[in-house]
């Protein structure tokens, strides 16, 4: 009595129904976040409560604290983002802040980086006229600068940059 026997080439595996494996395993079915290669950013943050702006800012670097650093962070109105809003973030049954790469995310109300963003912009602006000013002042014991011939030419112009806002 000869029983068939599956035919197959050498480090050829047996056909297999994926589904039926994992049926067969004890666990739930697992699946891949990251396919085909695509490079997933470890930092993206989905689900951002609104009203609400996150950052991420540094914990250490080389391995070292800054506590002036989180002092300040806590000054600008930063707070760590706990691990029980984003479990995608940690692994599973981690407590309290998330870190990644020395990095801890952070929020506030959007508010206040808004007032932040605006005070940024008022200070860039702030050194573009004092330099400007300072281009039409001549050094003392020199010529002025008033004449036509010898006055600065300043030329503004505005280019739009693209801006990734993920």
């Amino acid at each position: 009595m000869e029983t068939e026997i599956e035919r197959r080439g050498p480090g050829r595996p047996r056909k297999e129904d994926v589904a039926a494996r994992a049926a067969a395993r004890s666990g739930p079915l697992r699946e891949r976040k990251r396919k085909g290669g695509q490079l997933n950013d470890p930092f993206r943050v989905d689900n951002i409560p609104p009203g609400t702006s996150y950052e991420w800012k540094r914990v250490t670097t080389y391995g070292k604290s800054d506590p002036s650093y989180d002092i300040l962070m806590r000054e600008q109105g930063w707070e760590p983002v706990d691990a029980s809003r984003h479990p995608e973030l940690v692994a599973d049954g981690h407590k309290g802040a998330i870190i990644r790469d020395g990095l801890m995310l952070m929020e506030r109300p959007i508010e206040l980086t808004q007032e932040a963003r605006d005070e940024d912009l008022a200070a860039a602006r702030e050194a573009i006229s004092v330099k400007k000013q300072q281009l039409g002042e001549a050094p003392a014991g020199t010529l002025p600068r008033d004449h036509q011939n010898v006055r600065p030419q300043l030329r503004t112009t505005y280019e739009s940059l693209p801006i990734d806002d993920e």
